[in-house]
């Protein structure tokens, strides 16, 4: 398993330095970026998500979801419990802290490498932290930056999003067994298949307008960009690893817990006025390191395991 998830994430390396250098030659400006982002996160992304619940019903596959959904809001809980320990009240960027190591790139970077790793199933079960992910930033992650608690009817506004339309729309159909003709599954497989090489290439494009030489000043960079790849998601094995759920599930919520910042809480910093540089810097740093330390955290699951 070591060996697919090196081989799967130097793959992702590749692509992420094809991005970085279609950056500085010029061929994705801030204009292309923000495009492809468009595409990928309103079309590509959320046709990947619903191809992956056409499959036949199968009700231990549905109870295994289920059970997964469980250690995703486990895993989520602890994300967003632990940081207060290392970002005290009234210190500088609390916030931003606070919201950046809560919420990891379970879209951009884990869709890419889980599918890497365990394909199509794999993908299935990473959506149950993208819907976590989706819940809790627009309610936790809103309360947290405005400081104030929005209408219920904003709430469920908010939460209505393309991945998530398709996450719902996939798993009814796959709870009643509603699969579409092979002749409009294989196209929007296609279509779907885009995800992962264009995800990468928007973050290596992301990675190539970073300003390191500021950030690799800053020790909030550091801070913020640690508990995020390594602390947190080795806390998550810590709390999880004990419990008696089939391994591939487990593997999944944790690899997932230690993926890079995502560039939805870095839009949420530029929206209420907080750090967003501090937050760009860190959504950088992290897509690189999180390329390496994932194998790190696989390591640490696998060797709690040994002790058992």
């Amino acid at each position: 398993m070591i060996l697919t998830i090196l081989q799967t994430v130097l793959g992702l390396i590749l692509l992420l330095c094809l991005g970085f250098l279609c950056c500085k030659v010029g061929l994705i400006d801030e204009v292309a970026e923000k495009k492809l982002t468009g595409l990928l996160l309103k079309v590509v992304q959320p046709v990947y998500l619903f191809v992956a619940y056409q499959r036949a019903f199968d009700r231990g596959l549905l109870r295994d979801f289920m059970i997964c959904m469980a250690l995703a809001a486990a895993a989520f809980l602890i994300m967003i419990l632990l940081p207060y320990l290392f970002f005290k009240r009234g210190s500088r960027d609390r916030e931003v802290g606070l919201l950046l190591t809560a919420f990891p790139n379970v879209g951009f970077f884990g869709i890419p490498l889980i599918s890497g790793i365990y394909g199509v199933e794999g993908v299935f079960f990473l959506t149950t932290m993208i819907t976590m992910f989706n819940v809790l930033l627009w309610t936790y992650g809103v309360i947290l930056m405005s400081g104030q608690r929005d209408s219920l009817k904003n709430t469920l506004k908010r939460l209505v999003s393309p991945s998530l339309i398709a996450i719902v729309v996939g798993l009814v159909c796959f709870s009643f067994g509603w699969t579409l003709p092979e002749v409009i599954v294989s196209p929007l497989r296609k279509l779907g298949d885009m995800n992962s090489p264009l995800a990468m290439l928007i973050s290596g494009a992301v990675v190539a307008r970073a300003n390191f030489k500021q950030g690799l000043r800053d020790p909030m960079v550091y801070k913020i960009s640690l508990l995020r790849v390594l602390v947190l998601p080795m806390a998550v094995a810590l709390c999880l690893f004990w419990l008696p759920v089939d391994p591939m599930l487990l593997t999944i919520v944790v690899l997932s817990s230690g993926f890079s910042v995502g560039s939805v809480p870095l839009m949420f910093c530029v929206q209420y006025d907080k750090n967003s540089v501090l937050a760009g810097e860190c959504v950088a740093l992290t897509s690189v390191l999180c390329c390496g330390t994932t194998s790190l955290v696989y390591l640490f699951l696998n060797l709690l395991r040994g002790g058992m």
